[in-house]
Order: structure tokens, then C-alpha cells, then sequence
């Protein structure tokens, strides 16, 4: 009778001492699967190599135009800032002086003419002698170039664009008498922009015409604009030891304008490196090493870091397909076990799991 009496507590005791031992082994499970940590698989990227500068926008064609010929202005054939094609009249002088000058050379020209045809035949017929008749030749030419002259200088009394370009303010108006020489009006051409930018001379084996660049400019802080390199200065300063680069970039919106301040990013190479987000990192003496998930277990590999990009780094020390840690290394030691948390979804697939076994009643 006792011994069934003592029975429920028997029962009692081995639910207890099951439940004992299962709440023991927990931390040994946990321990066993490891810590969580996130992890990458490492691949190679296209890594561009920059060499950063400043510089300014200038126009393609920039010209101030200046009157050859002393005169009145007689007319202003243009609208200020507007766009005026190649050899279109902007301004007309006063040429009733210069136009005169043409008809009167016009008209010896015309008497020589026929003087020389008369003093001709009478050299044919032998009435005159060589002489006379090379003498009306040399002034017959002599009034036609003249009258070359004073065409020449009726023209230039006509300002014409040299170029299709925008022209700038005015600071004259009809009837001002300007000198030859004095500046009238600046004119530029800008459907292109050239970029002069200076770089130190250690970069000279890098660059070459062609290559790509970017600029930026505060007054379009959003905004990037590409161009090209055209030439390089064969020159280099003695003061700064730079050399100066001159780069083409078009500007079909016109949005670019001469005497800009730019940023400049010249793109000399572009390389296949590994590249990992900094916070892989981890700082060892005077380098650098980075924590792999490998055969289920940490491992500490160094590194050689390369050019940093944003948020990001490129480095040689590890194989495209690695598995690097990026979170949680400093709570982690070379050989522990640890959960992989893939945050670049190139983590494997999860394993089919099997259903569980209804309990029988």
C-alpha cells in the first residue's frame, strides 16, 4: 500500500528531472548554433579611379569686337543677348564718305581702262612705242588697286558677327563716335564649353585626351555634366609644378555659361576589385583585417585596402565568393561558431523542413 501511495511522487520527480535537463541543454544548443552576425558574399565591382581638380568654364569662341576704322555710328542691327549667325551685320557707320571714294575709284578705273585699249591698238599699228603703252598698263592696275583699297575699308565700316554666337551688352548708341580699336561688344560661342583645370605632375603618366570627366557646380548642386579631354599642355609650370588640361563638354541647354566655378572628377582607370562595406573592417596594429564565415566558423584574414567609395571600400586579401562579416565582429573571436544572417540576400536557400508528426491521442 505504500509503495502505491509513493508512486504520484515518483511521476512528479521525473517530470521534474526531464524539464531540468531540458532547460540545461538550451544554453549548449545556443551555443553550439552561435551568435548571430550579418554577413555579405564578397563579388567584384567595376572600381573607377579619379583624380579630383578644380577649374573654370570659358566659351568655345570668345571674341570683344573693335572697329578697325575710326566712325559714327549710323545703325545697331541687333537685340541684346540674342543669338546671331555667322556674318550677320551688328553694327553699320556712317560709309557715305568711304562709298564715295569707291564710285570715284570706280570711275578711273573705268578711264584707264580705255585708255590703255586706245594707247594698245596704236602700239599694234606702230605709232607709239613700248614704252607708252606699259605705262598705261601700270596705271590702268594702279586704279584697280585702288579701287580694291577702298572697297576694302567700305566693308569694314559693317560689323558682322565672325561666328554664330550670343552677343553680349551694348554700351553705345546710334550717333556715338567711336575710335578705332575701342571695345564695342563681346560675342561667344557656347552651344560647347571648354574646361581649363590645372593637376599636380605626379599624374601625368595618367592622363591622355579622350578620357571622361564629371563636374559639378554649385549653381546646379544636383546636377553633373560630362565631358572630355581635348588636350594637355605640353608644358609644365616651374611655379606649381602643375600641368594644365583643357577638356570639351557640351551644352545643347545652355545651361552652362563662361566663368563658371567647377568641380572636377577625371576618370584615368577603372579596375574588377573586391569591394566590401567599411564597417567590415576591423583595425589591427598598422592594418587592416576583415572576419570570414568559413567551414561554419570565423576566420581572421588581412587585408590591403584600396580607394574608397561611399559607405564602401575596395581591398586584396580575399576571393570574390567569401563571406564576410560586416556586423557584430567585436563580440566575436577567430574559430567561434556563428548564426549568418545573409543581408544581401545571396544567402543560401533555406532547407525544406519537416512536418511535424500529429501526436496520437
Amino acid at each position: 500500500m505504500n509503495s502505491r501511495l509513493l508512486s504520484p511522487k515518483r511521476a512528479v520527480s521525473k517530470v521534474a528531472l526531464t524539464a531540468l535537463l531540458i532547460s540545461s541543454s538550451l544554453p549548449f544548443i545556443a551555443q553550439a548554433q552561435g551568435l548571430p552576425a550579418e554577413v555579405i558574399t564578397a563579388s567584384k565591382q567595376s572600381v573607377p579611379t579619379y583624380i579630383e581638380a578644380v577649374g573654370t568654364l570659358k566659351a568655345n569662341e570668345s571674341l570683344i569686337l573693335r572697329p578697325e576704322i575710326t566712325g559714327r555710328i549710323e545703325k545697331i542691327a541687333f537685340t541684346e543677348g540674342s543669338v546671331v549667325k555667322k556674318n550677320t551685320t551688328l553694327v553699320q557707320f556712317d560709309a557715305a564718305m568711304y562709298k564715295a571714294q569707291v564710285n570715284e575709284a570706280k570711275a578711273r578705273v573705268a578711264l584707264s581702262e580705255t585708255e590703255y585699249q586706245r594707247v594698245n591698238k596704236l602700239f599694234k599699228n606702230g605709232s607709239i612705242s613700248e614704252t607708252q603703252r606699259d605705262s598705261a598698263l601700270a596705271q590702268m592696275q594702279i586704279n584697280e588697286a585702288q579701287l580694291e583699297q577702298a572697297q576694302v575699308t567700305l566693308q569694314k565700316m559693317t560689323l558682322r558677327a565672325p561666328f554664330t554666337g550670343i552677343v553680349g551688352l551694348r554700351q553705345f548708341s546710334p550717333g556715338d563716335y567711336v575710335v578705332a580699336g575701342a571695345d564695342m561688344l563681346e560675342i561667344v560661342d557656347i552651344d560647347s564649353m571648354k574646361l581649363d583645370f590645372r593637376i599636380p605632375e605626379i599624374y601625368l603618366p595618367q592622363i591622355a585626351q579622350g578620357q571622361t570627366l564629371t563636374i559639378k557646380l554649385t549653381a546646379f548642386p544636383d546636377e553633373k555634366f560630362e565631358g572630355k579631354v581635348t588636350a594637355i599642355s605640353p608644358q609644365i609650370s616651374e611655379q606649381g609644378r602643375n600641368i594644365l588640361v583643357r577638356a570639351i563638354l557640351p551644352n545643347d541647354h545652355k545651361k552652362l555659361r563662361p566663368g563658371l566655378f567647377a568641380k572636377v572628377e577625371l576618370l584615368v582607370n577603372e579596375q574588377d576589385l573586391i569591394v566590401v562595406p567599411e564597417q567590415a573592417l576591423i583595425p589591427q596594429g598598422t592594418g587592416f583585417l576583415v572576419y570570414l564565415y568559413k567551414d561554419e566558423k570565423v576566420t581572421s584574414v588581412p587585408v590591403q585596402l584600396g580607394q574608397r567609395q561611399k559607405g564602401s571600400i575596395s581591398l586584396t586579401g580575399i576571393n570574390a565568393g567569401d563571406v564576410v562579416i560586416t556586423a557584430g565582429q567585436l563580440k566575436l573571436q577567430p574559430g567561434s561558431p556563428i548564426t549568418p544572417i545573409f543581408v544581401d540576400g545571396t544567402g543560401p536557400a533555406p532547407e525544406a523542413k519537416d512536418k511535424p508528426i500529429e501526436s496520437q491521442e
